[in-house]
């Protein structure tokens, strides 16, 4: 039986990362994008979890657990606080302030869904751990297991939402985010490069550009994955294309897990 969680989160990759996470463990998010909505929705749709950002606009997160607490109708709903501030005394501010608990900094599944999981009836939590041929977002039968994936992150504002999918649908990411990283991996063998790019980075900024090109100029044989900002995003910087004259493999944000994951299957295919 699915859990129906509440996600109070003006972030979007943080609210993607977490929507994903939590339908791939078989629950049901719903989503709200700040504290008045996310309130609204909380007294409509009565869920059996809330997590909710602290800085929210219009509302912050406070105001929601106070309104909440104080409402018979949802005030035995749990609510986590969700925040990037590091919680140095154990949560104990948030829990006097109303909230049941606090989600890790890290939104890795491995400790995400533990926390989540802990606040729910038994009944609700889910059974196994998610597979890669799940229907939440499942990689094609094609896809060899365990693949090595050289993730170079132009996106840090995304907060490990690609690495995270991949390695859900079953792959293996090494994530690179800088020339030093890219130095401390060099003797290992990967099957493809997949590069997440943004507007606020990516091709965009000399460092990481020099970066990618140095990586595909030490690892000429790799095929390559590209994801855009967006889908009419005009990359700047020229790629080579892959083994045989191919292309990079273009995707874009917002990502959906299939997406990705048939795009790394037909990319490790066609090697």
């Amino acid at each position: 039986m699915a859990a129906r969680v509440l996600i109070i989160e003006d972030n979007q990759a943080n609210m993607d990362l977490m929507s994903y996470l939590l339908d791939a463990f078989g629950h049901q998010p719903l989503c709200a994008y700040d504290g008045v909505h996310g309130l609204e929705m909380a007294r409509g749709e009565l869920p059996d979890l809330v997590i909710c950002d602290i800085h929210l606009p219009r509302l912050d997160g406070y105001g929601v657990v106070r309104a909440l607490k104080a409402d018979p109708a949802t005030r035995a709903i749990p609510v986590l606080a969700a925040s990037a501030l590091p919680v140095d005394d154990g949560g104990a501010a948030l829990r006097a302030a109303g909230f049941d608990g606090h989600l890790p900094k890290s939104l890795e599944p491995d400790t995400l869904m533990p926390s989540v999981e802990a606040f729910l009836p038994a009944a609700l939590r889910a059974t196994h751990q998610p597979s890669a041929h799940n229907e939440a977002g499942a990689a094609p039968a094609s896809a060899p297991a365990r693949a090595r994936v050289l993730l170079l992150d132009g996106a840090p504002a995304n907060c490990g939402l690609v690495a995270s999918i991949a390695a859900h649908l079953g792959y293996a990411p090494t994530v690179v985010a800088d020339a030093a990283q890219a130095d401390a991996c060099a003797g290992q063998p990967f099957d493809l490069l997949l590069c997440d790019l943004d507007t606020t980075r990516g091709a965009a900024d000399p460092a990481f550009a020099a970066l990618l090109a140095d990586v595909l100029r030490r690892r000429p044989a790799l095929p390559v994955v590209l994801i855009r900002s967006a889908a009419d995003d005009q990359v700047a910087l020229a790629l080579p294309d892959s083994p045989g004259g191919r292309p990079p493999l273009p995707l874009a944000h917002p990502l959906e897990p299939r997406e990705l994951a048939d795009a790394l299957a037909r990319c490790l295919a066609r090697t």
